[in-house]
């Protein structure tokens, strides 16, 4: 099995831009620690099902939504787009292009391993350092 070093890339990124991502950990932890780490995975499990497995898989069934933007299907462009407008209601808007490149990512995995394991994976990933970094630094 060769080692997948844009998989590798994109599991190292939480651990260079937690520190600019606002806090929200002590809202979280509110219940403990186990709790957080159960609210965040499910959460990224149910997102997951729903954008890259429910939504991203049925766009990609749809010839038009095949075609490549900047390298990405327009099915990955739409998810994302959703995933982003479904995340403003309840987080600022300034953090609307990191849920954009965060979401590109996790439809640019779906399509590459065509499922959503691994997507789902770095999701849980992503949830999980975005919490407990924050949490360990103080």
């Amino acid at each position: 099995m060769r080692l997948d070093y844009r998989l590798l890339a994109a599991a190292i990124v939480p651990l260079l831009v937690v520190w600019w991502v606002p806090p929200w950990a002590d809202v979280v932890l509110g219940e403990g620690l186990a709790a957080a780490a159960i609210f965040v995975s499910s959460v990224a499990i149910l997102e997951e099902v729903i954008f890259r497995g429910a939504i991203q898989s049925w766009l990609l069934a749809r010839p038009k939504f095949q075609i490549k933007l900047s390298g990405l299907s327009r099915a990955n462009w739409l998810t994302s787009t959703l995933f982003v407008v479904a995340h403003l209601w309840q987080h600022p808007v300034q953090l609307a292009p990191g849920y954009l490149a965060v979401s590109l990512l996790f439809g640019y995995f779906r399509e590459r391993y065509r499922g959503i394991t691994v997507p789902l994976i770095l999701h849980v990933h992503y949830n999980l350092m975005l919490l407990l970094l924050p949490a360990l630094s103080h």
